[in-house]
């Protein structure tokens, strides 16, 4: 997709699914061309997005298939890393154990967003230590395999949020094929917050700017809301883990968090109904905007610029 195609995209008549079966909605308006990228996964979902919960599930299933492009077109999928301390490496204490054959699997995950509708579940697990360091594989499991129980009691008070529960892994059994070799740290668990929050920014901001071309909001919020979707496609292109992507993504976050702002007179046009399910009293940074922070720091220092903060 260039940019081109997604202008035209964006501007064409559209018309809101239905997401209260947030599976069925994912899975119908998803699946793509075997060549199309993640970023237009999430283009051909937020364009049908009806609030907030289906264009974020939009941006999260979207990131995790940037991260695994050989998911299933039409699978649903989980990222299931945190554990009762979080999600830090050396708090990632589910084993991944040989057995000979293949491996087994055993531990709890925390906090499994969209695990409950999922097909497939990417799971962080622990080999051992090696100098010091908790050396960590992602493993690739399929819904309902045996020793695989989930529990979403924990959550029952969580509302207009994707799908969550908790995963116990009973001595999972696990094929070869299915553990993936790259260190899951660098490979997939750093980089999956970032690229999370940029999809997931990104389609709220294609599903806003649908709502806001509906009735109709002054030109100018519309027109800036149209050059950070394109802004976002650009960061789509890049590697997004370099020190030069990153500062890209602090404007691009810093942009959308002001023009976030901006939006309360346009909110009064929109029925109370549909205002409600895009929650605009949110923000669109939430509670990584402090790790954010750290990064773009970190970038400007690796840049060398010595970027002011």
């Amino acid at each position: 997709m260039i940019h081109a195609e997604l202008l035209s995209s964006l501007f064409a008549p559209r018309e809101a699914g239905d997401s209260r079966d947030l599976r069925t909605f994912l899975r119908t308006w998803g699946p793509g061309t075997v060549s199309s990228s993640a970023f237009e996964r999430l283009v051909r979902v937020a364009l049908k997005a009806d609030g907030r919960l289906a264009a974020g599930a939009a941006g999260h299933q979207a990131a995790i298939r940037r991260l695994f492009p050989d998911t299933p077109d039409d699978a649903i999928v989980a990222f299931c890393v945190s554990e009762d301390k979080g999600p830090r490496p050396a708090h990632i204490l589910t084993t991944l154990t040989s057995n000979g054959a293949g491996f087994s699997l055993k531990g709890t995950k925390r906090w499994g967003s969209m695990s409950p509708l999922s097909d497939v579940l990417y799971v962080a697990a622990s080999i051992g230590e090696s100098n010091g360091r908790n050396q960590l594989r992602m493993v690739r499991l399929p819904a309902g395999c045996k020793g695989l129980t989930l529990d979403t009691s924990a959550y029952g008070s969580f509302k207009d949020h994707m799908p969550i529960a908790d995963l116990i892994l009973d001595d999972v059994a696990v094929r070869a094929d299915d553990v993936l070799s790259a260190d899951a740290y660098e490979a997939y668990i750093k980089p999956f917050r970032l690229v999370e929050d940029v999809y997931g920014t990104a389609a709220t901001q294609i599903g806003v700017l649908g709502v806001g071309l509906t009735h109709e909001w002054s030109q100018d919020v519309l027109e800036d809301l149209l050059a950070l979707i394109l802004q976002a496609h650009t960061i789509s292109q890049t590697p997004m883990a370099r020190p030069e992507d990153v500062v890209l993504m602090s404007s691009y976050f810093r942009a959308s968090d002001i023009l976030w702002a901006r939006l309360g007179e346009c909110w009064s046009k929109v029925p109370n109904d549909e205002r409600a399910r895009w929650s605009p009293e949110t923000g669109t940074l939430g509670v990584a905007a402090r790790a954010r922070e750290t990064r773009r720091q970190n970038a400007w220092s690796e840049i060398g610029a010595g970027g002011r903060a």
